[in-house]
C-alpha cells in the first residue's frame, strides 16, 4: 500500500440490523419483485430446460380456508435451477373447481378434481388437484390465522402495537408471542371498540388494518388479501377464540430449503407449509411474514416471492408465528471473460476461500508484498509493530518459508499474551470500576498467564465458570463480581462463549430467532445459585475504604422463574433442551462441560469466529458474536472447517491463530482488483482497518522513540500492557479504548471523528513526541547522519520499509529548503504518523 498524508478517515458504522430489515420487509409496497411481462422475454428467461417439476406434484384442498402455493422450477443442463412460478404458463382443467390467482396460487371453489397444467417452452407438467370439505363448516383460527395475519401486516411488530407500551392505547404482544393477552385486547379493551360483533365490516381493527379510515402505521394489507380475509372472516364470525386443546406447531417447511440461481434466473417464488401436533398440515404461504438478511442483495414480497438485485447470497427469513425457518438462497451472473486465477492453496483456510470466491466469480487479490506482510502479522499477532531491524531482517531473509518461521516465532512471544489477554480482558469487563485495581491486575495477569501457556482454551472457560472462592486469590472468580444477577450472567455467558445475543428473549420470545423465553431463563437457571459475599476483614475496615474482595460460592437452593408462567425453570441447553443435574451438584460444572465439548459447536464456532474477526478485520459471521439465521455466515464450509479443526485440536489456540495466519487468505493485499473491488464480505483481499487505540498509541511510542508514561504503573509499560481503561488517557478514549461495560466487541469503537483527527493534527501526545529533543529523530541528528541514512531509518521505523524513490526525491527536497533542519524533519516525521500506511492495518 503506497503512504498518502491524509486526514480523512474510514467510518464503518453498526446498526441494528434485524428490526431494520424487518420494517422494509413489512411496509407495503417495500419490495416490488416484477418478473417480465413481455412474452419474448419471458420466454428467454425460460430457457431451455431439461425438465420442469411442480411442488407439491399433487395438491389436496380441503375446506373454504385451504389454499396451496405452487412452486415451478426448471432444471438446466449446467445443473443449475430456476425459478419458473411467475413465467410458466399456468391453466386449470375443468374451470370452476379451484381459483388460480396471481403466482400460481390456488383456492378451492367446489369439491371435484381438477388438473393444474403447467407449460414452459414446450415442456408440460400436469398436476392433479382435489377439493372437499367445501360443504363443511371452516372457522377462522384466532390464533393461527388472525395473529397471524398480524404478523403478516407488521401490526405486533416492535415499532408498532408490539412495543411493551404500546402505541396510541393499543398494545399488542411481540410477534403474538401471548395470544392470549391479544384476545383480551382485542375484544375487551376499551370496551370492545377496536372489534364488534353486530357490525363487524366496522371495526377498527379492520378499517385501519386496510387504510380504509386514517392510520399512522397506513395501510397493512389489502381487504382481499389471505390476511384481509381472515380478519374480516373472524369479524363476521363472532371473534372466536380457540379451544385450549388447540394442537400447536409442530413444524414449519419452505419450498425450496435452499437454492442456487444463476442469471437471469432472479426470482425465487417460495411455498410454506405448517405441521401441527396432531399431524394436520396446511399451506401457510400468505399468513407468514418474510424478510431479507440483506435487502440491498433481494427483496421478498409479503407473498414469498424473492427478487435478486445483485449478485449475492441472502437468507429468507419465515416466520408463521412463533416459527422461524431461514432459507439460503445464493444468485450469480456470469462475469464477462472472468477466469478464475486458480490460485496455490496452503491449508483448508484457502480450500474454502476459494471455493466460495470461485463460485462468486470474484479472483482473489495477489499476495502482499513482504513490507506489508511483516508488519500486519507484527499488528495482528502481537499488537506491535515490528522494529526497524526486524524489518529490515525479515525483508532481507530468501528462505521460501520465512513467513511460516515468522508466525511461529510470534506466537511464541510473551507479547502474544499480553495482546491476546487484552483482548478477551475487554469483553470479560475486567475493570476497576467493578472488581477494583486489585482485581483488575489479578485478572489480567490471570489471562495473560494462560495465554503464555497456551492453556487450551475449553479449560480456560471452564475454570471461568466453574470459579469459587477469593475473588483476589482465584482471578476467574471476578466473573460473579462483573455480573451477579442470574439473568446478567446468562446474557454474558451465551454471547461470549457460544455467540447468541439473547437479551431480546427476556421480555419476550426472540422476534427474530428461535429462542424462547423459556430458553432465556433456563440459561438463567444455570446460575440461580450463585452467590457472592464480602471478603471477611480482620480488625475494622477504615471508614470509606475501597471496598475489598469478594467470596463466591454455590448456595444449595435457588431458582428462577419464568415471569410469564410462573414455574421455576430447569436449567436449559440452549438449542437442545432441559438438562439434568443431580442433587447437590454445582450447576455450573454440568453447564461448563457442555459448553465446552467438542460436541457443542456453538463454542467452537463462536470462538474460532472471534478469533478470525481479531485476525483478519471481519468475521465470517459480523457482527462477531451474533449468531442467528437471519444473520448467516459468509461462508458455512469454512466457518465449520475451522471449528472442527479448533475442536479436534483440543481447542489450542496457538495453533488456531497459526493456521488464519499461515493461510494464503490472510496473506492477501489490501489491494483490490477489478472483480474484487466492491467485495467486502468474501475474504477476497486483505481488510484495512484504523489501528485500535492501544497499538496506534504504541506504535507512535515505538515510532517517534518516547515511550508514554502511565501513572502509577511502571516505567516502559505499553499501552497493550493496561489492566484496564480506566487510566482514561484522552489519546487512548478517542481512538475507541472501551470501558468494558459490555461484553461485545462492538464496544471498542472504529468510527472516525473529528477528535481522532484534533489528536493526530495537533494533539499534544503526537506534538510532544514530535518535538522531544531525545526521540529518535534527535538521536539520528546527534549521530550526524546522512540525510539519506536518515529518511530510511524513519521510514523502517514507521513503515517498516524503505522509502519509495517518488517519496525520496519529495522528501529529501522538503529537508533541502528548510533553514532549519529540525523542523524539517519533524515535518516529516509528523506526515509519517499521518499517512494512511501507518494509522491503518492493511
Amino acid at each position: 500500500m503506497r503512504p498518502s498524508v491524509t486526514r480523512t478517515y474510514l467510518s464503518v458504522s453498526a446498526c441494528a440490523r434485524g428490526i431494520v430489515t424487518a420494517l422494509l420487509a413489512l411496509a407495503p409496497g417495500a419490495a416490488v419483485a416484477a418478473p417480465p411481462t413481455d412474452p419474448g422475454e419471458r420466454k428467454a428467461t425460460i430457457g431451455r430446460p431439461d425438465g420442469v417439476t411442480v411442488s407439491p406434484g399433487s395438491v389436496s384442498l380441503r375446506g373454504v380456508r385451504d389454499a396451496r402455493q405452487l412452486v415451478v422450477s426448471g432444471k438446466y443442463a449446467d445443473g443449475s435451477a430456476r425459478d419458473l412460478t411467475a413465467l410458466a404458463e399456468v391453466a386449470v382443467e375443468p374451470a370452476g373447481v379451484v381459483d388460480l390467482q396471481e403466482g400460481a396460487y390456488l383456492r378451492p371453489i367446489k369439491n371435484g378434481t381438477a388438473t393444474v397444467i403447467v407449460s414452459a417452452n414446450g415442456t408440460v407438467v400436469r398436476v392433479p388437484v382435489t377439493v372437499e370439505g367445501m360443504d363443511r363448516p371452516a372457522p377462522v383460527s384466532f390464533r393461527r390465522d388472525v395473529i397471524a395475519a398480524m404478523n403478516v401486516g407488521g401490526c405486533n411488530m416492535g415499532a408498532c402495537h408490539g412495543t411493551p407500551s404500546g402505541k396510541n392505547g393499543f398494545k399488542l404482544s411481540l410477534r403474538g408471542f401471548d395470544p392470549a393477552a391479544d384476545y383480551l385486547q382485542l375484544t375487551r379493551d376499551q370496551f370492545g371498540r377496536r372489534t364488534g360483533k353486530h357490525s363487524p365490516e366496522q371495526s377498527l381493527l379492520l378499517l385501519k388494518g386496510v387504510g380504509a379510515v386514517p392510520h399512522e402505521g397506513g395501510q397493512r394489507f389489502g381487504l382481499t388479501s389471505v390476511p384481509g380475509e381472515v380478519v374480516s372472516a373472524w369479524l363476521a364470525e363472532g371473534l372466536k377464540d380457540d379451544a385450549p386443546a388447540l394442537p400447536p406447531v409442530k413444524k414449519v417447511e419452505v419450498t425450496p430449503p435452499a437454492r442456487l440461481l444463476k442469471a437471469p434466473g432472479k426470482w425465487q417464488q417460495l411455498g410454506v407449509a405448517v405441521t401441527f401436533v396432531d399431524g394436520s398440515t396446511r399451506d401457510v404461504t400468505r399468513l407468514t411474514n418474510f424478510s431479507s438478511s440483506d435487502p440491498s442483495i433481494a427483496d421478498v414480497t409479503p407473498t414469498g416471492l424473492v427478487e435478486f438485485k445483485r449478485s449475492g447470497e441472502v437468507a429468507i427469513l419465515a416466520r408463521y408465528l412463533e416459527e422461524l425457518v431461514a432459507v439460503r438462497i445464493t444468485y450469480l451472473e456470469p462475469r464477462e471473460g472472468f477466469v478464475w486465477p486458480n490460485p496455490p492453496e496452503t491449508n483448508f483456510v484457502d480450500t474454502h476461500t476459494f471455493a466460495k470466491l470461485k463460485q462468486m466469480s470474484i479472483a482473489p487479490s495477489d499476495l502482499a508484498e513482504d513490507h506489508e506482510f511483516v508488519r500486519r502479522a507484527y499488528l495482528d499477532c502481537i499488537g506491535r509493530m515490528p522494529t526497524a531491524d526486524e524489518a529490515k531482517g525479515f525483508l532481507a531473509d530468501t528462505s521460501a518459508k520465512k513467513r511460516e518461521h515468522l508466525i511461529d516465532a510470534l506466537v511464541d512471544t510473551d507479547e502474544f499474551a499480553d495482546f491476546w489477554a487484552l483482548k478477551w480482558a475487554d469483553v470479560l469487563r475486567s475493570s476497576r470500576k467493578t472488581i477494583q485495581v486489585k482485581g483488575s491486575y489479578g485478572f489480567q495477569a490471570w489471562l495473560r498467564g494462560h495465554f503464555q501457556k497456551n492453556t487450551p482454551l475449553d479449560k480456560i472457560v471452564q475454570e471461568i465458570i466453574t470459579a469459587n472462592g477469593n475473588s483476589y486469590e482465584n482471578p476467574p472468580a471476578n466473573y460473579y463480581r462483573i455480573a451477579k444477577d442470574p439473568t446478567a450472567l446468562a446474557e454474558t455467558t451465551a454471547q461470549l462463549f457460544l455467540g447468541v445475543r439473547m437479551q431480546c428473549a427476556k421480555c419476550h420470545n426472540h422476534p427474530f430467532e428461535r429462542w424462547s423465553q423459556d430458553d432465556y431463563y433456563g440459561m438463567a437457571a444455570w446460575f440461580a445459585r450463585v452467590r457472592t459475599k464480602p471478603e471477611p476483614v480482620v480488625g475494622t475496615r477504615p471508614p470509606g475504604g475501597a471496598p475489598g474482595a469478594e467470596v463466591v460460592f454455590s448456595a444449595r437452593d435457588g431458582e428462577v422463574s419464568q415471569p410469564r408462567s410462573g414455574r421455576a425453570m430447569k436449567p436449559r441447553y440452549i438449542g437442545t433442551g432441559e438438562a439434568e443435574v443431580k442433587a447437590g451438584e454445582d450447576r455450573r460444572a454440568v453447564l461448563a462441560q457442555w459448553l465446552t465439548s467438542a460436541d457443542n459447536a456453538f463454542f467452537s464456532k463462536s470462538v474460532v469466529n472471534r478469533v478470525w474477526f481479531h485476525l483478519m478485520g471481519k468475521g465470517i459471521v459480523d457482527p462477531v458474536d451474533d449468531f442467528r439465521e437471519s444473520n448467516p455466515s459468509c461462508n458455512d464450509e469454512l466457518l465449520d472447517a475451522l471449528a472442527k479443526d479448533f475442536a479436534k485440536n483440543k481447542f489450542d489456540m496457538k495453533r488456531l491463530v497459526k493456521t488464519v495466519m499461515k493461510s494464503r487468505t490472510y496473506q492477501l493485499s489490501a489491494q483490490p482488483n477489478d472483480s474484487n473491488r466492491d467485495d467486502g464480505k468474501y475474504f477476497s483481499h486483505a481488510v484495512t482497518k484504523l489501528l485500535t487505540a492501544e497499538q496506534l498509541l504504541d506504535a507512535i511510542c515505538d515510532f517517534t522513540g518516547v515511550p508514554e508514561k502511565f501513572a502509577g504503573l511502571p516505567a516502559g509499560t505499553r499501552a497493550v500492557q493496561l489492566p484496564d481503561g480506566e487510566v482514561n488517557h484522552p489519546f487512548l478514549k478517542a481512538f475507541g479504548q472501551p470501558a468494558r461495560e459490555l461484553a461485545c466487541e462492538c464496544e471498542r469503537e472504529s468510527d472516525g471523528n473529528l477528535a481522532q483527527a484534533l489528536q493526530l493534527i495537533n494533539g499534544p501526545t503526537v506534538n510532544e513526541k514530535v518535538r522531544n529533543p531525545g526521540n529518535r529523530l534527535g538521536k539520528l541528528l546527534a549521530e550526524k547522519k546522512s540525510d539519506g541514512e536518515i529518511l530510511t531509518s524513519l521510514y523502517f521505523a514507521a513503515l517498516g520499509r524503505a522509502p519509495f524513490d517518488d517519496e525520496r526525491k519529495i522528501a529529501l527536497e522538503h529537508v533541502a529548503k528548510r533553514e532549519d533542519k529540525r523542523k524539517a524533519w519533524e515535518d516529516l516525521v509528523w506526515a509519517l504518523i499521518n499517512t494512511r500506511e501507518f494509522l491503518f492495518r492493511h
